[in-house]
């Protein structure tokens, strides 16, 4: 009887342990989509060259330098100031994203 009883609480420790680990598997699972997510912009019936020469464009004017907007270095609110007057929508998108969008400068 002893026997059994002891199983019992060994039983109880195990299912405990499991719930314990599904909930910190759980937790860090939800945690990593949470970072997937990332900025993309659209526009209606536009192409990738055509956000590719938008997105140059507007770097070049959003910084400092012409050698600075090569390596990514800009203002962000005057870059992104300068999709949104053309027209560009700015929203987070899950990886991959969908057709018609395209990653800039973030």
């Amino acid at each position: 009887m002893d026997s059994r009883a002891g199983r019992r609480g060994g039983g109880a420790g195990i299912d405990r342990e499991r719930g314990i680990r599904l909930v910190i598997v759980g937790t860090i699972l939800i945690g990593g989509l949470g970072g997937c997510a990332q900025y993309y912009w659209s526009k209606p019936n536009s192409t990738a060259e055509q956000f590719e020469l938008a997105s140059r464009e507007c770097a070049r004017q959003a910084a400092p330098t012409p050698t600075a907007a090569a390596h990514g270095i800009i203002n962000h609110g005057i870059y992104r100031a300068c999709l949104s007057a053309q027209g560009w929508t700015r929203e987070k998108q899950w990886e991959p994203p969908p057709p018609g969008w395209f990653r800039g400068f973030e």
